[in-house]
């Protein structure tokens, strides 16, 4: 099984920085977590794709929190991703073709969404928040939007999903890359650079790199390609620093005692009664699905 990767570029000169992620494994994780048909799984995986990619931007043990809302069936999904690599999840309504057709405007609705970010610490200090409009049908573009419009940082974002018969296995493979245009940059070039990772180009190439045992070599190729595509003559990979960054995996952070402590939020007689009426109380985790049983010793051990 291929592993999933992710590695970063900074071109010193054009100051444009790119950042590509091998997903395959994490979205798999999290289509069959939630089993997700496959309209909701095209949404959520590029959902988690984007996030992964966006985690490049994190400082140490920072995470991103980001929040989707729609006004179509899809209704949105939230999707957490910290700079140690762990990404999980929940999408709102993961069976949306019990629903209604799998058309964008059936699945997103005809007005616009939302999408909320914040970047917080382990220990749940918000560092900033923002939210914008999310216009564009697809939740990695709708990211992208919001660096664009909330941080002023000019970015795009693609997703890349090859999809499988296998239900254990619905994603046969996929990537994202990210461009963003660091302080300094042509935007004029840049605009080039965004309009040709879209393009046949971008296509081809990816179909030929082999990013996990040649990242560099790899990422020079794509971003040479690119820059063909986008008639950048002068552009020269050599001016390219690349870093490793740390492999996206989907791992959820709950655990017993956050779920315990989660329950204490009813207090000691709402609690009381909860075990009064169901002795072995079971909580889930949302993002994971993982299930959690009680007793009333966990609470009342010395009452």
């Amino acid at each position: 099984m291929e592993q999933d990767c992710l590695i970063r570029g900074l071109h010193s000169t054009l100051n444009l920085r790119a950042v590509w992620a091998e997903t395959t494994n994490t979205v798999n994780a999290g289509i069959t977590t939630h089993d997700t048909d496959p309209a909701a799984a095209m949404a959520f995986s590029a959902a988690l794709s984007a996030a992964a990619a966006a985690a490049a931007m994190l400082d140490e043990n920072d995470r991103f929190s980001i929040r989707y809302e729609y006004p179509g069936t899809l209704k949105g999904m939230i999707v957490e991703a910290s700079a140690d690599g762990s990404i999980r999840g929940v999408p709102f309504a993961p069976h949306v073709m019990d629903e209604s057709a799998c058309e964008l405007g059936a699945l997103y609705g005809d007005n616009d969404g939302m999408v909320y970010v914040t970047r917080s610490t382990p220990t749940g200090q918000i560092l900033n928040s923002g939210q914008t409009r999310a216009p564009l049908a697809d939740p990695a573009n709708d990211l992208a939007f919001f660096f664009c419009v909330s941080n002023q940082l000019e970015t795009e974002i693609r997703t890349w999903a090859e999809w499988q018969p296998d239900p254990q296995r619905p994603v046969k493979r996929m990537s994202v890359l990210m461009l963003q245009a660091m302080p300094g940059c042509d935007l004029e070039l840049f605009g080039h650079l965004r309009n040709a990772i879209h393009g046949a180009a971008a296509d081809a190439i990816r179909s030929k790199l082999d990013f996990e045992n040649a990242p560099e070599e790899s990422m020079k190729q794509l971003l040479t390609e690119l820059a063909y595509a986008a008639n950048l003559e002068d552009f020269d990979p050599g001016k390219c620093v690349f870093t490793l960054g740390v492999k996206p995996r989907w791992q959820c952070r709950c655990s017993e005692e956050s779920m315990r402590r989660a329950m204490t939020v009813l207090g000691e007689k709402d609690l009381r009664k909860l075990f009064e009426e169901r002795p072995n109380p079971e909580i889930k985790c949302n993002f994971c699905c993982r299930s959690y049983k009680f007793k009333p010793d966990d609470f009342f051990l010395n009452k």
